[in-house]
Formats: structure tokens, C-alpha cells, sequence
């Protein structure tokens, strides 16, 4: 049987249900309405609804058929009048079974639990039915390494660490995004030392450096207010008074239409979703690992302006760690921490600052609720089901986080983890590369190679306007556009550019028009020639072992110290190469 495309809505009296199912004989069309559930049947479209709220057929509902679009229009009313039916937008959990929804009501309860003592059934029975308020920075324990299995095929990952076998040949795949060694014997503290050691390996202090000074392309990044941010700041022009607490508590039911609305897109994927009911066995670490993964998501987003690229999948996979090394988290800091770590090292811009934004984007995802998490995570599976090799990803993480969050995932729990993340500070220290030391390091280099270079780039600029083979002839003495005058009131003076793999400036007995006044010095960048016509060459002897050229200008006398790799003198003229 096939599950149709559908879409439900509500007032204060009834239920509308949009069902397309093209080609079918209007009259081989049925309907079923049983307290909560809604049934309809039109070979070969079966579709079953489980409401959180009671319905009945009576003579305010209908149903029609449009033959042209293949659309059913069904009209049920609400047993109590008034009465909200939530999440009706998450199309999944409407698919659920009673027994399914209601386990969903249960998060983590175990469908056969061994009970060993009076005591420990009852306090088992408590813990089964609370709703948790995980204290996010206290570790839960973890199997001990020896404790853990390492035969083949044995090692567990994945969404809650259920599956195995699926990365059994992951190295016979273009998999770039995978770095542990041996996914299908390997232990969770194997795989955590080994991506630590990746990581530190990985890290280059000189790339880091340069994008902390070189940040002109980075900072329109930092800047940039990612599309969470604008929503939630749409949601606090309305609740100009609230607190951040109270105003979290509020979005799950106020979302802006652009967040809580659904594509078509995104309503077919949440139906192509497998049905199941899951079993947590460790529901911290699924939240931990969801905040590690949309980390990887906001960053590549605002690195390249909320329009993934060709590569986002690769980037993604790269900065989660869960994705990356099967990892399963124990604390919300050792989560931001592996986020930092690995921000640093893979993608195309590694910047503090940039890292921060992203944290602030997850924070502000969780802040508006369930509904922007689930449209996050059906945006990842998006861009990796599209992949002929990530998509493993879907499997293993993305299907079930999408179903996880419509069916079992706690509103209370998600607001508390955007209060946490919303005020948490990481110190640069956490990290462990010494990133303070390598930022005051690269602030030396750049003002001492700023000092260095200032007077050198001041005349540079004065013979900038120098053209391709510009020549002044007798009758001009003087050109403005080159910036060279004859000596002695002489018109002499020839600017040239020659070619050749080399740039080669020739201006002899002439004087830069710059308001420094100083001797015909001209430097070049990289592989280009250095010509300096008018230089105190006495220093220089034999093969010219100096590691520096003496430029002394005519006019002012100063001396400035050029740093050469090669001299040669031609036709009586220094020449730096």
C-alpha cells in the first residue's frame, strides 16, 4: 500500500484533512473514524491519523473529491469543541500507531525490563514515566573500555549507538568525512583518542594565525545574522518585555509561518520517514550529539551565507564529531569543546569569533523549539541523500534524529539546552593548542612587518602609476601619470616595463615625485625584480654574501635596509632578483 501526501489543519471546531490520491475511483473511497484515529482507504492509498485528541463523524463533516488535482477534502469535527490538537504539522507522529504514540509518551521506557527487588521496580517505574531535567555538565557513565566488545562487527554507533556493520567497508569508499581507523572493532575511547590525536594533527598554527590577522574575508561572515537569529528577533519585536527564559517557553507555540510552516519538500520527507518507536537507552547523549551536529550545520551556514555549496556535506561531516568519529558525548562542554577543536582545524575559515557565531546559532535554533530542529535536521538530510557516498549519514543519524524529534523529543529538555548554551562560556585555554600565544605572536609578526615594510610600500605607491613601456620624451621633462622627472632639469628620463617572466623597472637619474623625496628605490613583490639604480653599493663584495641591499636615497640620505635573496650587477647597476 502506498502512504499519500497529506496535510492537516484546525480551527476551534474541526479537523481538515487535505489527502491526494490521483487516479482513484471516487466510489472505491473509504473513511473510518474511531475515537482518535482516522482511516481512509482508496486502492492503492491506505492512510491511518492518530490524533492527540478525540474526533467524531456528525452531520458538520464531509468529504469531497476533486477528480482534476486528485485532492480529498475531509472535514471531521473535534469531540470537545475548542480543544487544540498539538503538532499537528509533524506529519510522522500522526502516522504512529496508539501503541507507538504512547510508548512516545514514555521516552526511554524499556519494552522488557528484568526487575530484581521490590524497591528497584518501583523506583525503575518512577524514573520510566519523568520527564528528565538533565543536569548538563555531570557525565553519565560509560561502559568501561574493556567491558565493550572488539569483535568484528561488533562495535556499535549511530543514533544512540544502535546499529553496526554499516561502515564495514567504509575505506573502499570516496568517504572523505570518516576518520576512524577501524569503525567495526574499535571501542567509543578508542575512537575518542584517535579523533583527539586527528585533530591535534590536523590543527595548523600558521593557517590559524593568518585568518586571525587576514580577516577582511571573515568578518562579513561574523557579522552575518543567520536566518534562527532573524526569526527569533521577529519573535522578540512581539515580546518586547519578556525574559529570554520566558520568551523560549512561548516560541514552541507562536513560531513565525517561515519557521513552523513546512514545504511540500519537507512535509514528503517527513512521510518517506521509517515508522518506528525508539527504544533510548541513553537519551542525554542523543541531545548532545544533536548539538553537535547542528553546530557543524549553523557554521557551514554562515560560512557560506544559509546557501549550501557542493562541498557542505563534506564540511558538515568533517566539523561533528559524530559524524566524523562515531563519537557519543557525556557532558554539554566536552560537546562545544570538540566543536571548537574541530572548527579550528577543517573548515576553509578557522576563526574564534566565527566559532562563537555558530554556537550562537544553535542556541538560538533551540530556542524556537522542536519545529526549527526538525526543519534543520530535514535540511542536512537533504544535502546528504543527495551525496552517493554520505548518505550512510541519513542512516545512521539524520532519518532517526527527524523522527526522534517529532514523536519523542522533550520541549522542556530542548529549552533547557538553549538556556545552557545561550549563556556558556569557553575559555581558549579548553581547547588545548595555546591559541592566546599563537594570536599575540601573530600580532608581533604583523606590526613588525608592517613597521619593516611601511616606508618600502610608501614608495612603492609613488611609482605605482608607472605604466607598460610608457616612454617621456626630450620635449616632456616632467610626466605627472609615470611619476618621473628628468635629473638636473634634464630631459632625459625613461620609464620602461620589460617583459618577460620577471617585472624589470629601469629609471635612471630619476627621482620619485612622492612627497618623501627620496632616491629612485623601487621594489616589487614575490619573483619580480628589484632595480635600484641610485643605491650605496660599497657594502657589497666578492659574490655578495650580505643578506640585506643598503638603499640610500639621493635627496634625503636615508638608508633603508632591503632584504635580497639574489644580487647581480649589470652594466654597472645593482640589480635584486
Amino acid at each position: 500500500m502506498i502512504t499519500p501526501r497529506f496535510s492537516v489543519r484546525q480551527d476551534d471546531a474541526s479537523v481538515y484533512v487535505t489527502i491526494h490520491a490521483p487516479h482513484v475511483r471516487a466510489q472505491t473511497i473509504e473513511f473510518d473514524v474511531d475515537d482518535d484515529q482516522f482511516k481512509f482507504f482508496a486502492s492503492p492509498y491506505y492512510l491511518r491519523l492518530t490524533f492527540p485528541g478525540k474526533i467524531v463523524e456528525d452531520q458538520a463533516s464531509t468529504a469531497s473529491f476533486d477528480a482534476a488535482t486528485g485532492d480529498i477534502a475531509v472535514t471531521l469535527s473535534k469531540q470537545t469543541p475548542g480543544e487544540e490538537f498539538a503538532n499537528l504539522d509533524l506529519l510522522t507522529s500522526l502516522l504512529a500507531t496508539r501503541r507507538e504514540r504512547d510508548a512516545g509518551e514514555q521516552p526511554g521506557r524499556p519494552v522488557i525490563e528484568e526487575m530484581t527487588d521490590g524497591d528497584g521496580v518501583e523506583a525503575a517505574l518512577q524514573q520510566a514515566y519523568v520527564d528528565e531535567d538533565f543536569d548538563w555538565e555531570i557525565p553519565q557513565t560509560l561502559a568501561a573500555a574493556g567491558d565493550e566488545p572488539v569483535l568484528a562487527g561488533s562495535a556499535t554507533y549511530g543514533f544512540d549507538q544502535q546499529y553496526s556493520g554499516y561502515l564495514a567497508h567504509v575505506h573502499g569508499t570516496a568517504n572523505e568525512i570518516n576518520e576512524v581507523a577501524d569503525p567495526e572493532r574499535m571501542t567509543a575511547e578508542e575512537r575518542r583518542r584517535s579523533r583527539i590525536a586527528c585533530e591535534d594533527a590536523k590543527f595548523d598554527e600558521d593557517y590559524y594565525m593568518d585568518n586571525y590577522i587576514n580577516d577582511e574575508d571573515i568578518r562579513p561572515l561574523i557579522q552575518h545574522q543567520s536566518q534562527a537569529q532573524q526569526a527569533l528577533r521577529q519573535q522578540r519585536a512581539h515580546q518586547q518585555d519578556s525574559a529570554v527564559d520566558q520568551l523560549a517557553e512561548q516560541l514552541d507555540q507562536t513560531l513565525p509561518a517561515d519557521n513552523s510552516d513546512f514545504t511540500d519538500a519537507e512535509k514528503q520527507t517527513m512521510l518517506d520517514l521509517p515508522r518506528k518507536t525508539h527504544i533510548i537507552s541513553n537519551k542525554q547523549a542523543v541531545y548532545l550529539g544533536l548539538v553537535d551536529i547542528l553546530f557543524a550545520y549553523a557554521l557551514d551556514l554562515r560560512i557560506n551565507l544559509d546557501e549550501p555549496s557542493v562541498e557542505s556535506a563534506w564540511s558538515i561531516g568533517a566539523v561533528s564529531s559524530s559524524l566524523s568519529n562515531l563519537e557519543q558525548f557525556a557532558t554539554l562542554r566536552s560537546v562545544v569543546v570538540a566543536c571548537f577543536r574541530r572548527a579550528l582545524a577543517y573548515p576553509l575559515y578557522r576563526n574564534w569569533e566565527l566559532c562563537e557565531r555558530a554556537l550562537e546559532d544553535v542556541s538560538a535554533m533551540c530556542k524556537l523549539g522542536r519545529r526549527a530542529l526538525l526543519k534543520a535536521m530535514l535540511g542536512l538530510k537533504r544535502l546528504f541523500d543527495k551525496h552517493d557516498v554520505y548518505y550512510v549519514y541519513s542512516k545512521l543519524y539524520l532519518d532517526d534524529y527527524c523522527v526522534w524529534l517529532q514523536t519523542a523529543a522533550s520541549d522542556k529538555v530542548v529549552r533547557s539546552l538553549a538556556r545552557k548554551l545561550h549563556h556558556f562560556e569557553l575559555d581558549k585555554d579548553e581547547i588545548g593548542w595555546n591559541l592566546d600565544a599563537y594570536e599575540d605572536l601573530a600580532l608581533m609578526t604583523s606590526e613588525s612587518d608592517a613597521g619593516e615594510t611601511m616606508q618600502i610600500a610608501s614608495i612603492i605607491r609613488a611609482i605605482a602609476l608607472a605604466t607598460t613601456s610608457r616612454h617621456i620624451s626630450d620635449s616632456d621633462p616632467s610626466d605627472s601619470n609615470t611619476g618621473c622627472q628628468g635629473a638636473n632639469g634634464t630631459a632625459t628620463a625613461q620609464c620602461q616595463r620589460l617583459y618577460g617572466g620577471k617585472t624589470f623597472r629601469d629609471i635612471p637619474e630619476c627621482t620619485p615625485k612622492d612627497e618623501l623625496g627620496l632616491a629612485s628605490c623601487i621594489s616589487s613583490v614575490g619573483a619580480d625584480a628589484l632595480h635600484i639604480p641610485a643605491c650605496n653599493t660599497s657594502m657589497f663584495e666578492g659574490e655578495f654574501p650580505e643578506k640585506y641591499l643598503e638603499c640610500i636615497g639621493k635627496n634625503s640620505g636615508i638608508s633603508y635596509m632591503v632584504e635580497v635573496s639574489e644580487v647581480e650587477v649589470i652594466g654597472g647597476t645593482v640589480v635584486v632578483m
